[in-house]
């Protein structure tokens, strides 16, 4: 049978095709009427499908009456599925609940003439759906809606499953005008260095302004005691973007202090007094009107510590309004020029502009003319050509003809629309769907991938595909909307695999206008909006803020709704009883958490997150959702106890040792489905335990991680100390931040590991056992060693054939070797050691791959310092001398390099009042005593 999938085009019929096939198995015991009905409508809905697809790929918009009837039968299929669920989840219920024995059969009897009631209550009611469907075939045929309809056209899609990432954030026309602009900022002759200056970048959507800004931010923001990148919008939350501002330039308020109930004057002044005498970087993107910004300037002080504000804006009277000193600068953003244009465009398509072919060369210049050397245009044409299975000059004429002929002209917000479209157009059922459900994040989010691939798989839009989790396949489909410049790469890892992606505000705009036209999500500005909606509500998203009238939604019927995201700063929920068929809930509070005992009842419910900064209560009835998948919820929760029953999670984060029952530790070994476990240990509950306590729970939790044999992601923090031997073969991702004594020899049976960050306490010659893994992609170790010992490291000639990412961190080191031969694909290396055990690495010219290379050595102070720093100097020549010329970034500081360092969370500077703190994630300029540039 087809894989059932949810498809925008024709809503659930997928998914009802194949459940009403599994209805028909003998475990359902059917009435004998009930049975006929439902072959019915398996055997009439089956003919559907392909003509709606046909429908959603006509070349020329259909006509209402053929668009009415589409929406009846998406409808209808989701009404259906409805039926049959509750059908299912009712014979499921009197399937576990049933006893056994003299008791069992007492309790049988009693309830048989209920259940035979049930069951005719369900044959009347697929009677019911029987003639809707009988309706809704005999219209299609009465208006004769297939002829409507006209052929799709021959364009062919590349339907690749899983489709390598391919490089987007290739710029062009961009370094000349940053470091333009950086020098007229920074290097402005005749202006003092310490005055406050302000650029402000202005132009119409899609000219790049944020990608210009983001680059001048990225270039310059080290040189900056505090800086800060925040997002305004169409709607700003004045409250919210003072507050994001003040967690980014480093400002801790008093313990105890709630910033969440200050109003906007509070946090205007604390930003201003924290600021009054740094020296600040602050980008402030897409500010829509001057009432924003006359609010935010009065937070930002005219200091004279040569700080900087960047705003964008694509109006022209806010630009200026900006810039009201004599040596701020308005820069208004131009178009690409012709060569700019097409060299994006070429290396987009063809990789070159030498590979376009001759006889595309007039239409290219065509496209490119039409597109107006917009960026965001040129991405998205360009992306969506070179997605084709081939290159027929037809399908180019075709899309060129698509494109609007007076856009050029007037690239208004209706035309960019227009353009955009196209990418949606040619995008294959599946993507289509995925890509419409981005709907539901808000402005500006940053998107996760794993959150979002996971909600696709729980909403039913990723096909089944033999030998391969649903997880593997939903990624290609997250990366083929990359590679189709739908949407941006905001975060990626050391292989360049995008981890989180956000939507530019235009392809937003699409979207939305487009999930409005298929009823697809419900995305109310006000939740006043909710009022009188005429159609069903199937997805919503909601941002409340504020004091929120909660009677709007008690009034509301939810009871279809599939996935509610909620989103902003109140602590208004939902009715969650009345979302009886979510399938995905994604719940974001900030402090004060509302009562959430209706989840317990959301018994279809597939994805459950709860991000939160306070303490939340799940509700106990969690434990009985069967459905369940993937459970994330914040550090310091208490899971109630039962854990054990959720044999379907895949996914759990984070499950705290320290504060969760000796019975949930030990239950979390029955969980054999699981492929991604976050584990958290409370630091201040594990050290208020008594040790014979704390060994009993880290004991049962190693017995109950040796039973979970498909793990793919590990991760175990560092004050978890336990002898776990590794089971799952599977792994693919293993963080161990709890020292092990040494390398366990399990570590090497582990063949598809690709990702490993390991802590021990001394290495020894195990780094032979580390060289074996021939999937290892990045390595960080952390040897954290013992006074009498000193690490002697030699990474031999044969091991590591595709490592790209070595991180090694220790404090007592001798020697540091790498031997030809070794590391052949290695891209980027760090190393942090202390000088007074040792030399510098030695062997780095056998790497003859490596692109970025960081030392870091602690301890340079005193006796043996002009040693140390004197092999520094001869390590940065080497390299220098090097033909590749790898990116280098060499240090000394006076203080030790110490374990502690490893735990640092990256604000600590902040919470102690120091100047540095090394190895922060997120730290001041650096202040060292040396540095090798």
């Amino acid at each position: 049978m087809e894989a059932a999938v949810v498809s925008v085009s024709h809503g659930a019929i997928g998914f009802v095709i194949a459940k009403l096939g599994d209805l028909l198995a003998g475990k359902y015991k059917l009435l004998k009427q009930a049975k006929g009905k439902i072959m019915f409508l398996k055997a009439e809905l089956e003919s559907m499908p392909a003509f709606l697809e046909r429908m959603s790929e006509a070349e020329e918009e259909p006509d209402k009456q053929a668009k009415c009837w589409a929406n009846e039968v998406r409808d209808l299929s989701y009404d259906i599925e409805d039926s049959v669920d509750e059908f299912m989840l009712l014979v499921e219920g009197e399937s576990n609940g049933e006893s056994h024995g003299f008791k069992g059969f007492i309790h049988r009897s009693m309830n048989l003439l209920t259940t035979m009631n049930t069951r005719q209550k369900v044959a009347k009611e697929f009677q019911g759906l029987k003639s809707r469907v009988m309706e809704v075939s005999e219209r299609r045929m009465r208006y004769k809606i297939d002829d409507a309809v006209s052929k799709p056209n021959n364009t062919t899609i590349d339907i690749r499953m899983l489709a390598l990432y391919a490089d987007t954030s290739g710029l062009v026309g961009i370094d000349g005008l940053r470091d333009e602009l950086i020098h007229l900022m920074v290097g402005e002759e005749g202006v003092s260095a310490q005055q406050r200056k302000v650029l402000s970048i202005v132009g119409f959507g899609g000219l790049g302004k944020t990608t210009l800004a983001n680059q001048i931010y990225h270039r310059l923001k080290w040189q900056y005691e505090c800086q800060a990148f925040v997002s305004v919008s169409q709607k700003p939350n004045i409250r919210m973007i003072l507050r994001r501002m003040l967690s980014q330039v480093g400002y801790v308020a008093l313990e105890g202090t709630n910033m969440e109930i200050w109003a906007e004057d509070e946090l205007i002044s604390a930003l201003r007094q924290f600021l009054m005498d740094k020296r600040y970087l602050i980008v402030i993107d897409d500010i829509w009107d001057e009432t924003t910004w006359n609010v935010i300037r009065c937070a930002l002080p005219k200091n004279l510590d040569g700080s900087m504000i960047i705003t964008t804006t694509r109006i022209n009277t806010v630009a200026r309004a900006c810039c009201c000193n004599q040596h701020d600068y308005v820069y208004k953003m131009k178009s690409l020029s012709n060569e700019d244009s097409r060299k994006l465009f070429f290396n987009r398509v063809f990789g070159s502009e030498e590979a376009c072919p001759l006889y595309l060369e007039e239409v290219s210049a065509q496209i490119l003319k039409r597109c107006a050397g917009l960026p965001l245009a040129i991405v998205t044409i360009s992306s969506l050509l070179a997605s084709e299975q081939n290159t027929l000059k037809e399908n180019w004429v075709h899309i060129k003809n698509s494109l609007g002929p007076n856009f050029e002209v007037n690239p208004t917000l209706e035309g960019m629309r227009q353009i955009l479209s196209l990418s949606y157009i040619n995008l294959p059922h599946y993507l289509k769907t995925c890509m419409l459900y981005l709907g539901m994040y808000p402005e500006d989010y940053i998107i996760w991938k794993n959150d979002l691939v996971r909600q696709w798989i729980a909403q039913g839009f990723v096909s089944k595909v033999h030998g391969q989790y649903p997880e593997a396949v939903a990624e290609g489909y997250f990366n083929e909307l990359v590679n189709r410049g739908i949407i941006q790469p905001v975060n990626t890892d050391h292989n360049n695999e995008v981890l989180s992606c956000r939507l530019h505000d235009m392809m937003l705009d699409l979207i939305i206008h487009k999930c409005r036209d298929e009823n697809f999500i419900t995305a109310p500005d006000d939740i006043q909006d909710m009022i009188g909606l005429s159609d069903k509500v199937r997805r919503l998203s909601l941002y409340l803020d504020g004091i929120i009238d909660g009677t709007i939604l008690e009034t509301t019927q939810l009871s279809q709704v599939r996935a509610l995201a909620r989103f902003g700063n109140s602590a208004y929920a939902p009715p969650l009883l009345k979302f009886k068929h979510l399938r995905v809930l994604s719940l974001e509070f900030r402090w004060e958490i509302p009562d959430l005992t209706g989840i317990s009842h959301l018994f279809q419910l597939r994805y459950l997150k709860i991000k939160t900064d306070g303490k939340i209560q799940v509700p106990s009835g969690v434990v009985h959702l069967g459905r369940l998948q993937h459970l994330i919820v914040p550090r310091r929760t208490i899971l109630p106890n039962g854990i054990g029953n959720m044999k379907s999670l895949c996914t759990l984060q984070e499950f705290d040792v320290g504060l969760n029952s000796i019975d949930n530790i030990r239950d979390l070994g029955d969980l054999i489905n699981l492929r991604d476990l976050r584990i958290c240990g409370h630091l201040s509950k594990m050290d208020e335990l008594h040790d014979m306590e704390r060994r009993q729970r880290l004991d049962v939790l190693t017995r109950s991680l040796e039973k979970l044999c498909d793990l793919r992601y590990l991760h175990m923090d560092y004050n978890i100390k336990v002898s776990y031997v590794l089971s799952s073969l599977f792994l693919r991702r293993l963080h161990m931040l709890c020292p092990f004594p040494k390398v366990p020899n399990a570590i090497g049976e582990l063949h598809n590991l690709f990702d490993l960050d390991l802590t021990i306490e001394v290495l020894e010659d195990d780094i032979a056992i580390l060289a074996q893994l021939q999937s290892l992609n990045r390595l960080k170790l952390h040897i954290e060693g013992k006074p009498e010992t000193e690490e002697k490291v030699v990474i031999c000639r044969k091991g590591f054939p595709v490592l790209k990412h070595f991180w090694l961190f220790c404090v007592r080191m001798s020697q540091l070797t790498f031997e030809a031969g070794t590391m052949p694909s290695l891209e980027k290396l760090e190393v942090r050691i202390n000088s007074p055990y040792g030399a510098a690495p030695m062997g780095i010219e056998h790497l003859l791959g490596l692109k970025e290379i960081f030392v870091f050595v602690g301890g340079c102070g005193g006796e043996g310092s002009c040693s140390i720093r004197a092999a520094l100097t001869l390590l940065r020549k080497a390299i220098d001398m090097r033909s590749s010329r790898p990116a280098a970034n060499i240090k000394c500081v006076d203080n030790l390099l110490l374990p502690e360092h490893l735990l640092d969370d990256g604000f600590s500077w902040r919470k102690y009042g120091q100047k540095d703190i090394l190895d922060a994630k997120h730290p001041r300029l650096p202040k060292a005593s040396s540095e090798l540039t």
